[in-house]
This record gives C-alpha cells, structure tokens and sequence, in this order.
C-alpha cells in the first residue's frame, strides 16, 4: 500500500460555497492520473483532499452589510468592486484576533483543525502535508501553523493524541496564491516566519524536495512577494524553500485589473505546477524516482 499526500485547500474572501475546492480538486486529480501508468490510474490510494470551508462563519453578516449600505444609497457606482472589498475587509477585520475577543478567529482555525484531523485519519497520521490557500486563506495558514509552532514550544493545547500531521510536522508543500501576508505583517513589529519544512520531514521524507510558493499577478493589488516580510522569510528565500512568482492569472475582464484577485484557482500553470509537485512528491516517497 503506497503512503498517500494529504492535501487541504483553503479559500480566500468573496462569497464561497462549501463545494468551491470541487472544480481545483478535479483538475488536480486529472493532471496527475496523465503522470500515472495506463494500469494504474487510481487517485484514492494516492492523494486525499480536504476542503476547508470557513465562509459560512461570517457570510450572513456580511450579507447584511451589503443589504444595508445598497438599500442606504442606491445609487453608488461599481457595486462589483464594492461587493468585493466588503466580503475581503470584512473577512480580514472580522478574522483579526483583539485582546478579548478571538471567537471569529478561533472558529475559523476550528476549521482548519477538523480538516487536518480527517486528513489525519484518512491519508496517516505521518501522511506528508500539502496546504493550497488563496488570499486571506493564505494568512489563515499562516496564522494557524505559526500558532502551532508556538503552542508546541509552550507545551499548550498540543494533546499526547495530537498526530505528526495534525501539529504541521509533516508540511512540505505550501502553495500561496494572491496572498495579503505583507498587509497582515503590519500588525506585528517584529514578523516570524513559520517553520518550514514541517520539523519531522527531514526525518520522515529525507529525500523529498519541500516547496513554498507564493504566487502574484503584479495587477492584484491586495497580493504581495513573501520574501521581504522577515529575515525567516529572505533566509527561507535563500535556502530555495520559499519561492516568489509572478503571474498572470484571469481572462479578458480580469487579467489586467484588481479583479484578477479572484482568478488564480482557474490558471492552469498553477494548477498543473501542484499536481506535477504532487507526483513527483508521491514518487518519491513510494517508488524512490
């Protein structure tokens, strides 16, 4: 039986369904079975997929937002921009952690969690770890495994029962598309980078190659490079575990304004650098290519 990759996808802000990994997961799954053998095309025994779907936290409040500035004024102009800047400012000013009050952001990693934990049960409890985040999605996982890491030194909420996976031990692909990190940055005088590779996967996986890239199109004026964010962040750069690049994502609508925020989950050169990452990561671990 071959050792299975786990894999979370995590959206960003804008109104999303519980079903909106469905279309990622299937292209994903179709440009690996075009790597696979003609007697061997079987992606279940290979990869499992977990959405983590974290809208429906805030999306009735957001809805009421909306309702009321429209009904206030009905006559502003570019209500599609304005729909879009309300779900993102809502989604990152509601997700904020204050003083006294991190329910927003503590259901939210809630989310995350239970996700890692059926990855856990279905792919291994030292299955290695793939996380794809879009925007905000992007801060949450960063938030989430930096959070982790700290829990793990304190010896806080860390449970004996807690999997390698589950604790982010395992991570070894991280992909970041329009990512907002540099804004959250702000919050902090002195930003760290998470731990990457995962800690046991020079132990575990000593022959797999770990990634972190983050994507932008130089018209998406919320997504920012990586890089600069800290000294963790350049000496990550440096050793060619985190990689910044440059795209060009959307259609003839979308690819050359702020709209293109919105189209990295449909750029086929994304898509088929995961899933071609993907294989060669399964290869590696189970036939040694």
């Amino acid at each position: 039986m071959s050792q299975k990759i786990a894999v979370a996808i995590i959206h960003g802000a804008g109104s999303q369904g519980p079903d909106f990994a469905d279309a990622t997961i299937a292209r994903i799954s179709d440009r690996f079975q075009d790597h696979l053998q003609k007697d061997d095309k079987s992606i279940e025994d290979k990869l499992v997929f977990k959405s983590v779907y974290w809208a429906d936290i805030l999306a009735k409040k957001e809805q009421r937002l909306w309702n009321t500035v429209i009904d206030d004024d009905g006559n502003l102009n570019y209500t599609g921009f304005r729909k879009f800047i309300i779900n993102f400012g809502a989604d990152a000013v509601a997700y904020q952690p204050g003083a006294d009050r991190r329910e927003v952001y503590n259901r939210v990693h809630s989310t995350m969690a239970s996700a890692l934990t059926d990855l856990a049960a279905e792919a291994g409890p030292q299955a290695p770890l793939c996380i794809i985040g879009h925007s905000i999605g992007t801060v949450i996982t960063h938030n989430y495994l930096f959070d982790l890491g700290e829990e793990m030194i304190a010896g806080t909420q860390i449970e004996d029962s807690t999997t390698l996976l589950e604790a982010g031990k395992t991570l070894v692909l991280l992909y970041m598309m329009g990512s907002p990190l540099a804004l959250w940055s702000l919050r902090y005088d002195n930003y760290r980078a998470i731990t990457f590779p995962g800690l046991e996967v020079p132990h575990l996986y000593p022959n797999l190659k770990p990634r972190w890239v983050s994507y932008y199109d130089k018209d998406d004026i919320l997504a920012y490079p990586n890089r600069s964010l800290s000294q963790e962040h350049n000496a990550l750069w440096e050793q060619g575990l985190l990689e910044d690049i440059q795209v060009n994502v959307g259609g003839i609508l979308s690819s050359w304004n702020p709209l293109s925020h919105l189209e990295y989950w449909t750029s086929g050169l994304i898509i088929e650098t995961i899933a071609d990452d993907l294989f060669n990561a399964w290869q590696t671990i189970n036939l040694g290519v």
